[in-house]
This record gives C-alpha cells, sequence and structure tokens, in this order.
C-alpha cells in the first residue's frame, strides 16, 4: 500500500491518476473498476452513482457513469475498454462507500476488458504509483490554487 499525503493506493490496483479511476483484474477475468481515495475526497461527499447499463460498451477513457455531490456532476471515466458486467447496488443504494471504502465495498463496476493488455500498458502501478499522484497533484494545486492535504 502507498502512502501520499494520507490517501491510500493499494500496490495491487491499476490507476488512470488524472481521472482518479482504478481497475483490478479480478480471476473470473472480469475487471472491478472504482474510484480513488484521493478522488473520492476531491469529489467529496457522494449522494448518486448512475451507471450506464449491463451490457454497455465503453471506450477507454470514455464514461462509465455519472456521480452526484452536493452541487456537482462529473462524469466516472473508465481506465479500460470494455463492456460492463455488473453494476455495484449496493453503492446505488449507500453512495457514501465510494467515500469510506472506495477499493472495497465502494467499487463502482465489473467489466469484460476488451483491449486489457493494451490498457495496462497506459495505467500506473507499483513504483510509479507515487510519483504520478504527487505530479497529478500538483497540476490540481496549478488549476485550483490548493492542493489537497
Amino acid at each position: 500500500m502507498v502512502s501520499i499525503r494520507g490517501f491510500e493506493f493499494p500496490d495491487d490496483l491499476l490507476y488512470l491518476v488524472e481521472h482518479d479511476t482504478w481497475a483490478r483484474l479480478e480471476a473470473s477475468g472480469e475487471a472491478t473498476i472504482g474510484i480513488t481515495s484521493l478522488g473520492a475526497y476531491i469529489s467529496g461527499d457522494f449522494i448518486e452513482f448512475m451507471a450506464r447499463p449491463v451490457g454497455e460498451v465503453i471506450e477507454r477513457e470514455r464514461a462509465f457513469g455519472m456521480l452526484e455531490m452536493s452541487k456537482v456532476i462529473r462524469s466516472a471515466r473508465s481506465p479500460i475498454a470494455g463492456t460492463i458486467t455488473a453494476i455495484n447496488d449496493r453503492v446505488r443504494s449507500a453512495p457514501t462507500l465510494i467515500n469510506t471504502d472506495p477499493y472495497g465495498a465502494g467499487w463502482l463496476v465489473r467489466m469484460r476488458p476488451s483491449a486489457w493488455d493494451s490498457d495496462i500498458c497506459s495505467l500506473v502501478t507499483g513504483a510509479s504509483i507515487a510519483p504520478a499522484v504527487e505530479s497529478y497533484m500538483a497540476l490540481l494545486s496549478e488549476s485550483f490554487g490548493e492542493a489537497p492535504p
């Protein structure tokens, strides 16, 4: 587990840092997708997750759903290309799980990857997590005048 300024990033996940999303390949061949702890912090308290339907084909970096916070709606962008196979119903009924357990019970969708081997080449993992997240936080600081803690 990598901890960066109080935000956790599990080593076994693959990250699309600039969109605050992660992916994990499951033994079934499906990929579980969610929002990072940093992304949850930046967004604030989630009040709704509106996913695209099961069976929909999603391109890498395209929206697989929308996340609603108190006054903002943001798209949740996929770190991989694939077909949605499941939507986390627990998050639909209790969206605060995204904030409290983003890497566990707060996952958002599962997908059947269509280009896993090529998609993972563009994602961040392992020793690359810390420098990528620090660069992203610096960008946020420049854009909004304040970086996360």
